[in-house]
């Protein structure tokens, strides 16, 4: 197999764009889906949604990446790695799918609910291809060539979105109820991870598979080091789903056990998993950040120049902590007409908005993550997120029974929380990236946040009391975006005039927009 050209940012820059256009189609995709389906419907595809992130996670993140890595180190070895690489695939993806499609009846009714069985064993056909479609990701990018895994990302995702609506809109429209609904969108993320296997396996029978020996042998010791490299890697991106994880085992049950009536329960849970489209909208930059910083703080590692690690990391961390903390300001104070704009109703806007508050945090952890996996801490990063999970269980069973939809929204803040600071604290001790760092940066921050909020309460307090008199969906979506647009001057102002990133940090930014612009003019040249 050739290698392909690529520069490490190249490559890197490819996946990135690829990354944010997933994640966009990802959120765009379930507002509606949510309008079709109601709140209730929209608990339903939630409840299993959490599967299905954790199989993209190895997918399009942990197996790729832990593959590729080895194929690096390893390349004496093709042909035995290549073998044990394709076989792990093959048994975890069938160990996966057998696991939950068996274990189906036992999750539900752990879930509190029997009839969401089928919506699970539905996701668990997914685990057959996903794996298959990492092996080639991975040895694709192993070996530089980054193209075919961003398309084959786009494809899945395209097929995936349009079969959900198209699936969810005809079976609405002829009566079927919300499990069987939540059932065939499903389907539609299988389909698309058929569609984007097929399309990898083409090319690798094309181009690929012949070079390899039928000889080489299976080798438990790569088995091993491609699944623990995997575990923490999958670990790592998995921040979101795993808090909905935990919400969808305990939401239900912890509110039907403090007393209140099973289907309340479950239209609470459907409110709720509103903010999960939030949350992925706010943090795209942070988690395109992390996937780009990864080879480039492995290469600056390598090469053990230690000032520009330190440069590299307090950019990254000041990048996600800026954009992270504006996103969750804004959507904190344009809540109530978002929710109206988006989800027809404010059902839950006071959870949301406290939810929104995650996005701080959760964006500082997908930028540490990539920071501490490029420097070799990828470990630390994966155990910090499993105590993550072990808060957010906590805060669950002890704050929904007092604080409702509040209280689930509060345990996953104080989770994220708690594992954005760890991992700071181990960037820190590790790179010393805020030596030398201006005392007045984050106190220039805070306020610029504190006028951006000023000014789009202002906004929006002149709009209810003169400018509109009706609550409409309309109203509220004029709302949304004016306010909108007026955080974003006011706090595009505060940066400059407070001078937040430094000369050479803006140096930094724009050669990475010119460094994009060349990207996408070499990929243009390119053979598709």
């Amino acid at each position: 197999m050739k290698t392909k050209n690529y520069s490490v940012w190249e490559g890197a820059m490819l996946l990135t764009a690829a990354a944010i256009i997933v994640k966009l189609l990802s959120v765009v995709y379930r507002i509606p889906y949510q309008n079709m389906t109601g709140d209730f419907g929209f608990y339903v595809f939630q409840q299993a949604y959490p599967f299905y992130a954790i199989a993209v996670a190895i997918a399009f993140t942990g197996f790729p990446m832990a593959l590729s890595k080895i194929i690096v180190s390893e390349k004496n070895n093709d042909d035995h790695l290549i073998k044990t690489a394709a076989w792990t695939s093959v048994m975890l993806g069938l160990i996966s799918f057998l696991f939950l499609f068996l274990a189906a009846p036992f999750i539900a009714e752990w879930m509190g609910d029997r009839r969401l069985e089928l919506p699970i064993k539905v996701i668990s056909v997914l685990f057959l291809f996903i794996p298959l479609s990492a092996f080639f990701r991975g040895t694709y990018q192993g070996f530089g060539d980054m193209q075919l895994t961003a398309v084959s990302q786009l494809i899945e995702q395209t097929i995936r979105v349009s079969g959900i609506l198209l699936l969810s809109y005809y079976f609405v429209s002829k009566g079927y109820s919300s499990y069987e609904t939540g059932a065939a969108a499903l389907s539609g993320s299988v389909v698309g991870a058929i569609s984007s296997g097929l399309f990898l396996l083409y090319f690798w029978k094309k181009g690929v598979a012949n070079r390899y020996s039928s000889k080489a042998k299976f080798r438990f010791s790569y088995a091993a080091e491609l699944l623990k490299t995997s575990i923490y890697l999958s670990l790592s991106a998995l921040i979101l789903a795993l808090m909905q994880l935990v919400d969808a085992f305990l939401f239900v049950n912890v509110w039907i056990e403090s007393g209140m009536d099973a289907y309340d329960a479950k239209l609470l849970k459907g409110v709720f998993d509103r903010g999960q489209p939030l949350l992925q909208l706010g943090t795209v930059l942070a988690a395109s950040v992390a996937l780009a910083v990864v080879p480039e703080m492995a290469s600056l590692v390598a090469e053990e120049k230690q000032k520009e690690i330190r440069t590299l990391a307090k950019l990254s961390v000041k990048i996600s902590i800026i954009f992270g903390g504006a996103a969750a300001i804004g959507l904190i104070f344009i809540m109530k007409h978002l929710n109206v704009m988006l989800f027809k109703n404010d059902d839950g806007s006071l959870a949301l908005a406290i939810l929104c508050i995650s996005i701080i945090f959760v964006s500082i952890i997908y930028t540490t993550t990539g920071l501490l996996q490029g420097i070799g801490h990828g470990r630390f990063a994966a155990y910090t997120v499993l105590i993550a999970v072990l808060i957010k269980i906590i805060g669950n069973v002890v704050l929904i029974p007092s604080f409702g939809m509040e209280g689930a929204a509060g345990s996953t803040v104080l989770a994220t929380m708690a594992a954005a600071i760890a991992q700071l604290m181990k960037l820190q001790f590790v790179t010393k990236f805020l030596t030398g760092s201006r005392k007045t940066t984050l106190l220039t921050l805070i306020t610029s946040l504190i006028l951006m909020g000023a000014g789009v309460w202002t906004w929006i307090y002149m709009s209810e009391n003169y400018l509109f008199t009706a609550d409409t969906r309309f109203e509220a979506m004029l709302i949304s975006i004016s306010a909108s647009f007026i955080g974003a001057v006011i706090y595009i102002i505060c940066i400059l005039v407070f001078k937040i990133f430094s000369q050479n940090e803006w140096n930094s930014v724009f050669h990475s927009i010119g460094f994009i612009q060349k990207v996408f003019k070499r990929l243009k040249k390119r053979r598709p």
